[in-house]
């Protein structure tokens, strides 16, 4: 994985870490889910692993 992160705003680095390290793991959290609608389906585009 590549990631890029675009500081916009803040000053204290400590927050700023802080901020990108939970925005990320939100992130990651949301892209594992399970989707209910798919029931036991496989979930990859190309319908196995």
């Amino acid at each position: 994985m590549t990631l890029h992160i675009k500081l916009q705003d803040g000053k204290n680095s400590h927050h700023i870490v802080e901020g990108v390290f939970k925005a990320m793991a939100q992130a990651l959290a949301i892209a594992v889910e399970r989707d209910p609608r798919r029931g036991d389906d496989v979930p990859s585009t190309k319908g196995i692993l």
